[in-house]
């Protein structure tokens, strides 16, 4: 006896539902091809085809042929966009599901759950099934833009560069070799002076000295080379 095929719900990720509703309120296309996805979501026309177009034709939005429906003209509209998620629900989902988990503050792990039960599928596969069916029964333009925003926000956090990356690491280089005490220590005010003028900006030349020590020097030649710093570098007059 042949096993029974698995059940499959549709899913798609939030960004590519409503990055594509924009695109279609732009303009909407003749026909939605998998090179129309590709181009439109910045994704592989494999990926569209396996992964797009599938939703799109099971919620009625394109039929067989991937012209747009009256569906997807109605999906469009803001004013109409509810009473399309309303009729995408009604027309994809069964009865028991609806009737379990029928507004937006149903649980999404018990959505998850029942999904993972009915389907047979994995942890991964439920939750996405479960993402798709929430995001239509929520149906509020409000919050889908604002989790929207997050995500792209998210993608295109700007990252540490290098140059200040690099800026660190010379900053920590040049302080290897002296000892903590004279990196911590402030300079002394100088004698005959306000104490708060040593610490005011100047616009004297400012030299800044890297002292690369190796680590097999002895204690003793380590004082060597500070006492020669002192003689021939100075730090003040």
């Amino acid at each position: 006896m042949a096993d029974e095929k698995k059940k499959s719900y549709p899913k798609i990720p939030m960004n590519n539902w409503f990055l594509l509703r924009d695109k279609f309120k732009q303009r909407t296309p003749e026909k939605v091809s998998p090179s129309y996805i590709a181009s439109a979501l910045n994704m592989g026309e494999k990926s569209a085809s396996a992964n797009i177009i599938p939703p799109l034709r099971a919620f009625g939005l394109i039929d067989e042929s991937g012209k747009p429906t009256d569906l997807a003209y109605d999906w469009r509209d803001d004013k109409k966009y509810s009473e399309v998620c309303k009729t995408i629900l009604e027309e994809t989902y069964p009865r028991e599901l609806l009737d379990l988990f029928s507004d937006s503050e149903a649980n999404l792990k018990d959505i998850s759950n029942w999904f993972a039960r009915d389907a047979k599928v994995g942890e991964s596969a439920a939750r996405a099934y479960s993402a798709t069916y929430m995001m239509l029964l929520e149906a509020d333009l409000a919050r889908a833009k604002e989790k929207n925003a997050q995500v792209k926000s998210s993608n295109g956090a700007a990252k540490p560069g290098k140059a200040m990356q690099s800026t660190s690491r010379a900053a920590s280089n040049s302080t290897k070799g002296i000892p903590l005490r004279q990196r911590q220590e402030p300079a002394e005010p100088i004698s005959g002076h306000d104490p708060r003028e040593a610490y005011r900006f100047s616009p004297k030349l400012h030299v800044d000295i890297q002292i690369h020590i190796s680590p097999d020097s002895s204690p003793e030649q380590i004082d060597k080379i500070f006492e020669s710093m002192a003689k021939h570098l100075p730090l003040m007059g």
